[in-house]
């Protein structure tokens, strides 16, 4: 859903995660007068919370369901005491309170006549143990009936991140398993920025896809490749986006990716001006539909794209093929499976590949750890496969010479010095010989320049030793012959002398410096 209000405060139609005091997350979407239910820990008003800013903590208080900021206890540094666990006996008779009357607790909180608090402070006075436990002990207590019996909760804006744990938790096969982890390392090999261009085949329902978005900004364009009739890209609608950042979103199906050849536009399918109602509306639903593939297509097509991210359940292999042509050189091609095996094939495929440069298969870790004065350690219990990445780097398959030494440039810079010589030297000849020619076809004595100091003696000889008109123009005609016949050859000569090297030449898709000899 598209969202024009800030994105600084929760706002009405928006999505929201509901983070509980059993740390479990409720997402919902957020209406006016309306009444949210949170099951044990109570309900509040919708009203409440809407135009107030992200982050904060609620509890719920009174018989009205009213809520009000509720500020959470300092995290101090723990004393230790003489007291130690030995002693304790885990039973219930350490408890005064009997089941009947800690579910009358429950109630008399659920209709807001008792605060969590309360109810947790009167099951702590029950306890006969309490004041025997270590300090450390009495706290993981309190924290633990705190879970169970306060009454608050925090709404957390939809990011990458809490979209992401969010269903990684609750559905994690939605996602195909992919980990946050996992994803800010997608993220930063595939170098997504403001400004990109990114061709993306996603079938985690719009997981990575709905990442590259956040980042990029409503600036770029994003194409993703999907499988069969309408994409399935469900996550997206969690992340609130603006309009604007949905725009940088184009999709194109596999069955669309060329254009049939007897494929035909709704123009040419029906003639609009004989539709009315009903069908004049389905028509302009065709058309918006057509134009939307055509321009897709064309983005395609176009190619030149930053970067390729494949997380599908198809064999990378043969996408690879179909889309590594519409990719740049020296951009990043990452390719995503929640299992290793699926991808060292894939791997195998890559290193033969002559487009493809320095393919890598990682796996990363993930446990997390509790941070608490003075008792900081990791969980006894973590996730487990947040999946895999194998990358690979795209290059332009063509051949290049290595590069000049000094030496070898300056005997260049000579020749090609010499070969300039050459070329004008070969210019000058050429324009006698046309010269010549078309004298000699008028029958009239060529007047050679001074490029060429043979042609000038053999024409003043044949002016002095000839006084007859008759003669002169016949000696004149075999000069003339001589000399065309000895510039086109000079011509043959420097033509075939000329050899121009150049240096530094880059080629197209190739940022290093080459070199190429060229004929002429």
């Amino acid at each position: 859903m598209a969202s024009k209000n800030s994105p600084d405060t929760i706002n009405a139609g928006e999505h929201v995660f509901i983070k509980m005091p059993s740390d479990n997350v409720k997402c919902i979407i957020l209406k006016r007068n309306t009444t949210v239910s949170l099951g044990k820990f109570g309900t509040f008003n919708a009203n409440d919370i809407i135009g107030r800013a992200w982050g904060n903590t609620y509890e719920i208080y009174d018989t009205d369901s009213k809520t009000r900021v509720y500020q959470l206890d300092e995290i101090n540094k723990i004393e230790e005491t003489e007291n130690n666990n030995r002693e304790i006996v885990d039973d219930p008779s350490s408890q005064k309170l009997s089941l009947e009357e800690i579910k009358a607790l429950k109630s008399e909180g659920l209709k807001g006549e008792l605060t969590g608090e309360e109810i947790v402070n009167k099951i702590k006075e029950s306890n006969a143990s309490f004041d025997k436990k270590t300090a450390y002990s009495q706290a993981k207590y309190l924290q633990k009936k705190g879970k169970k019996f306060h009454k608050i909760f925090t709404p957390i804006k939809p990011s990458t991140y809490s979209v992401n744990e969010y269903f990684y938790i609750k559905n994690p096969a939605k996602i195909r398993d992919i980990r946050m982890d996992t994803l800010s390392q997608l993220l930063s090999y595939s170098n997504v920025h403001a400004g990109c261009k990114m061709l993306v085949v996603d079938d985690t329902q719009g997981m990575i896809v709905s990442a590259f978005a956040e980042r990029m900004g409503g600036k770029g364009t994003i194409l993703g490749l999907y499988d069969g009739d309408n994409p399935n890209y469900d996550v997206v609608k969690y992340m609130n986006f603006s309009q604007e950042i949905l725009d940088t979103i184009k999709v194109l199906s596999w069955l669309r990716l060329h254009r049939a050849p007897d494929e035909k536009s709704p123009d040419e399918l029906q003639d609009v001006t004989k539709l009315i109602d009903k069908d004049l509306e389905g028509y302009h639903r065709r058309i918006k539909a057509y134009n939307i593939v055509e321009e897709s297509r064309k983005i395609l097509l176009e190619g030149c794209f930053d970067a390729l991210i494949i997380a599908s359940q198809y064999q990378p292999e043969s996408i690879l093929e179909k889309l590594l042509p519409y990719v740049q050189g020296s951009r990043p091609v990452v390719v995503y499976h929640h299992a290793k095996e699926a991808l060292l094939e894939t791997n195998r495929w890559m290193r033969k590949s002559s487009d493809l440069l320095a393919p890598q298969l990682t796996e990363s870790w993930l446990r997390k750890s509790q941070v608490l004065p003075g008792r900081t350690h990791p969980e006894m219990s973590t996730w487990g496969t947040g999946g895999c990445l194998l990358t690979a780097t795209r290059v332009i398959d063509k051949p290049v010479q290595a590069g000049l030494t000094k030496r070898e440039r300056l005997e260049v810079e000579k020749k090609n010095a010499e070969i300039k010589k050459l070329k004008r030297m070969r210019e000058g000849a050429e324009n006698v010989v046309a010269t010549a020619s078309t004298q000699l076809s008028t029958h009239t004595p060529p007047a050679v320049p001074s490029a060429s100091a043979s042609c000038t003696s053999t024409s003043d000889t044949a002016a002095v030793s000839v006084s007859s008109g008759e003669a002169e123009t016949k000696i004149t005609t075999t000069t003339t012959i001589t000399t065309i016949t000895t510039l086109k050859a000079t011509v043959e000569e420097s033509e075939m002398a000329i050899t121009e090297v150049e240096i530094g030449e880059p080629q197209d898709g190739d940022e290093r410096s080459t070199k190429r000899i060229k004929q002429e």
